[in-house]
């Protein structure tokens, strides 16, 4: 350990571009999968982390929420299946308000809900919607930025819908557009897919089940039930980001293996004849191997620190437009698999040491 501190101080040059590089590689993995949770969140955020196991969708909309459309009617039947313990109706649809003011126009995705369901939303600001008051709505807190205030008057782009903002709610996006609540039966009545429907439709059932591990099994044979994953999965474009990004860190991490792998081992090779002596003056190959994992550890530490200090600090500098999110969790998933890696570079290089003869280093043989 003492030759391997000494040699850190001595060489501090060469080590700290090692070290500069280890921070670059973690660095580049941290905000790559911060990016990756935050554009996940910033798709699915109103139902990713709203309890529901499982929806219920017609079952020739292929296990798309977009295509589903049954009766609101249902509902009762649904609540009498097997181990549901409530239910709610959600009607969704992405459509464009205008506000009346200015005429300016936005795109978002409506949730027609149950104002007295459990998909009523979490008001940060104002009011929530009621049943009594069909013509008002409760959107989410992104739009401020777009100059939305209480008291504003969104219409629909067809039928010129006046429908009055309430309240706010908090992280509240579903694919990519921030979410507006309003009643289902006015949702019924503006969505144009529904205009020469007789019969009030939505487009899932959000159910809670008593057992959350045990599966619903539905009455209604026109019906099908998807799990909270697959609704994840669904919404256009979540797998196709997730998958990008997480294959761009699978292979940051292995090329960032490599390169580790080969700083230590041409290190190694440069240091063989300075291994050769100490063998010949009575040095052990076990204390020659303590030290390079010496300096392994104590370089993957400090640039372990230094990548996760800067990845904090960079939501206070990004734009509030560029979605970012890492769990602490992540932080440390990374951080273990980083310095296992690093560690598993360094333990490579340690068969040349081992295999150093004192006599052919001291010689300048390479072999």
């Amino acid at each position: 350990m003492f030759l391997g501190l000494r040699e850190l101080v001595y060489s501090k040059l060469r080590y700290i571009l090692v070290t500069g590089i280890m921070v670059l590689i973690m660095l580049l993995s941290l905000i790559l999968s911060g990016l990756a949770n935050g554009l996940a969140y910033d798709n699915a955020s109103s139902v990713a982390d709203n309890g529901v196991p499982y929806y219920v969708l017609s079952k020739d909309a292929q296990d798309k929420l977009s295509r589903s459309q049954f009766p609101e009617s249902k509902l009762a039947d649904v609540k009498k299946d097997a181990n549901v313990k409530d239910a709610a109706v959600l009607g969704q649809s992405m459509q464009t308000l205008k506000r009346e003011s200015d005429d300016k126009k936005f795109s978002v995705a409506l949730f027609g809900i149950q104002p007295d369901s459990f998909l009523a939303p979490k008001i940060s600001d104002g009011a929530n919607i009621q049943v009594t008051k069909p013509d008002e709505i409760v959107v989410d807190s992104s739009l401020k930025s777009d100059g939305i205030k209480i008291g504003d008057v969104l219409m629909d782009d067809i039928l010129n819908r006046e429908l009055t903002v309430v309240g706010f709610t908090e992280n509240q996006k579903y694919s990519h557009a921030p979410v507006v609540y309003i009643n289902i039966a006015t949702w019924q009545e503006i969505n144009p897919v529904l205009y020469h429907q007789k019969i009030p439709q939505t487009s899932t059932i959000a159910i809670k089940t008593d057992t959350p591990d045990k599966g619903v099994t539905l009455s209604d044979k026109d019906l099908t039930t998807i799990d909270h994953k697959e609704f994840l999965n669904q919404i256009p474009g979540y797998s196709a980001e997730q998958m990008t990004l997480n294959m761009m860190i699978f292979f940051l991490i292995i090329i960032g293996g490599f390169i580790l792998t080969a700083f230590f081992y041409v290190m190694t090779l440069q240091k063989t004849t300075q291994f050769g002596i100490l063998k010949a003056l009575g040095t052990k190959t076990s204390y020659l191997v303590k030290s390079i994992i010496t300096q392994v550890v104590i370089i993957s530490i400090i640039s372990i620190l230094i990548s996760v200090s800067v990845t904090l600090l960079l939501p206070s500098i990004m734009p509030a437009a560029m979605p970012f999110r890492l769990s602490p969790m992540t932080i440390a998933l990374y951080s273990g698999l980083f310095f296992l890696v690093a560690l598993f570079g360094a333990l490579l290089s340690l068969r040349r040491i081992a295999k150093v003869d004192a006599l052919d280093a001291i010689r300048g043989g390479d072999e």
